[in-house]
């Protein structure tokens, strides 16, 4: 169903099964899949794709130009997956010619109200973000992480598999997976997530060799990753290790 008042671009393809609400707008080169509701007034500004049954709340806004000073009004792309939920105000940018041209989000994913991702992020399936989490250009998210409000994480860092960033964080290096991170230091494993998704006590224990291991500032970073090595090599152990290897940024250490 589509509201008489809403307004869609010749180039849109909007699925009849889906639900565009008063005064929204799909732009040029959108893609509407089936069973999508579109809220009063959000705004789908050109070339995004959203997924089967994705929920997008009032005054929306996705697809709009990238906020680097280097662009140049090429064309790029917003992709998101299928389920996902996203409330009112949030904002999410299409990409840069940095990269693959695509700011992506995977599938069940739930940004709350005031929400920001930029240019270029990569998020995985099943994330949370938390009224006011905001992602700056080219950032990466694993499966499974969570966000709580009012904090803002740097360029090209890459938040690893069922983190969780505390509240008021400013998060300017590499998040290891399964941790708990406030403000660049890291609390500690994501205890009670691990546990919600299954992991046992027994590979909870291995990875919180991992951890103390990690954070061990005695031994350089290259001793800590043999020792790590060392370890039984449960899928999340290896997840651990190579979310510890830092990518553009540098890993926090901290703890």
């Amino acid at each position: 169903m589509i509201h008489p008042t809403a307004v869609i671009e010749d180039s849109a393809v909007v699925s009849p099964l889906a639900q565009i609400g008063a005064f929204a707008y799909i732009g040029a080169g959108s893609h509407i899949h089936d069973h999508v509701k579109i809220g009063v007034h959000a705004v789908i500004e050109r070339n995004t794709e959203i997924g089967e049954a994705t929920e997008i709340f009032p005054c929306a806004c996705i697809g709009c130009a990238p906020q680097d000073i280097g662009y140049k009004g090429e064309e790029t792309y917003v992709k998101i997956g299928r389920n996902n939920i996203i409330r009112e105000f949030v904002t999410i940018h299409r990409a840069t010619v940095k990269a693959d041209k695509v700011t992506q989000i995977g599938d069940n994913c739930y940004l709350m109200a005031n929400v920001h991702i930029a240019h270029d992020c990569k998020l995985g399936n099943n994330i949370i973000m938390a009224n006011g989490a905001s992602l700056s250009g080219h950032v990466q998210v694993d499966d499974n992480a969570v966000f709580s409000g009012i904090l803002g994480v740097h360029q090209f860092v890459r938040i690893g598999k069922l983190a969780m960033i505390s509240a008021l964080s400013r998060i300017s290096r590499d998040v290891p997976a399964y941790c708990t991170i406030y403000d660049d230091k890291i609390e500690g494993l994501n205890v009670v997530g691990l546990r919600r998704s299954g992991v046992s006590a027994q590979v909870r224990s291995e990875l919180k060799k991992a951890l103390k291991i990690f954070l061990d500032r005695s031994i350089t970073v290259n001793v800590a990753h043999e020792r790590l090595a060392e370890l039984v090599q449960y899928d999340e152990i290896k997840i651990f290790r190579e979310s510890c290897k830092g990518s553009v940024r540098s890993v926090i250490r901290k703890g």
